[in-house]
């Protein structure tokens, strides 16, 4: 399938048909089974996509245990309030996470531009250890601090819609996930071009790394893996 209608059906899954799902349905099967009926699609093609990937990788694993969570929220939280509730819950859960792994000098955000990396045919063990050169390591931690205030916008404007609106805070949760979703993948693949450029600039990687690399894609990151590369980011952020 083309990166452009992979987009084209991650935005219909996890955006059109939540919202549209919700208006619909939830007059006739009520609040909270609308809320589950809206998502299962996502979640679904969700473990379609990781059921296909031919390598189990760090963000291929990270994917599928958000997957994993949010069917099990949506399924135990009894309650569409309380669904909302845990959400907000989780996110504070992905907060902690990025935190810890930017104590630790292991931002998250390393082995997600790993991956992709390395499906542009990069060493993998060479790559990782650039990956601590100063100016790389530095974006790395950056976009890893968006992740950080990407939970705590979600937290602080679900937290204040749950409270003025209880339920109907859901057709805002929807907008503002997928919103936050497209900003960040966006500048997660701004990042991540800043990143190949400057491992071009290091020695090692282009005359090591970049063998493989040109025999497969060429010197330089074209259009075609540019767009695989936003929709492979909006996907993970789509999941959670």
């Amino acid at each position: 399938m083309k990166p452009a209608l992979m987009l084209i059906v991650d935005l219909i899954l996890f955006f059109i048909f939540p919202l549209v799902c919700w208006e619909t349905c939830r007059e006739f099967i009520g609040d909270y089974p609308a809320m589950i009926l809206s998502t299962i699609p996502g979640i679904v093609y969700g473990l379609y996509r990781f059921k296909n990937n031919q390598k189990l990788t760090f963000t291929n694993l990270f994917v599928f245990l958000n997957l994993t969570v949010s069917l099990l929220i949506d399924l135990l939280s009894g309650s569409a309030l309380q669904l909302l509730s845990n959400n907000i819950f989780y996110s504070f859960t992905l907060l902690f996470i990025y935190l810890i792994s930017l104590i630790v000098k292991r931002p998250i955000y390393l082995y997600f531009a790993l991956d992709l990396i390395t499906t542009m045919g990069y060493d993998r063990k060479i790559t990782k250890e650039l990956f601590f050169e100063k100016k790389i390591h530095k974006l790395i931690k950056l976009v890893t601090l968006l992740y950080c205030i990407n939970e705590l916008i979600y937290i602080f404007c679900l937290s204040r819609w749950i409270l003025k609106y209880g339920v109907e805070a859901y057709r805002l949760d929807i907008m503002l996930d997928n919103t936050l979703n497209i900003i960040l993948s966006g500048t997660s693949l701004v990042v991540f071009i800043l990143i190949h450029e400057r491992l071009n600039e290091i020695t090692p990687v282009k005359n090591i790394s970049l063998k493989k690399a040109r025999k497969r894609k060429g010197d330089s990151i074209q259009i075609y893996s540019s767009s695989v590369n936003f929709e492979r980011v909006f996907f993970y952020f789509s999941t959670h």
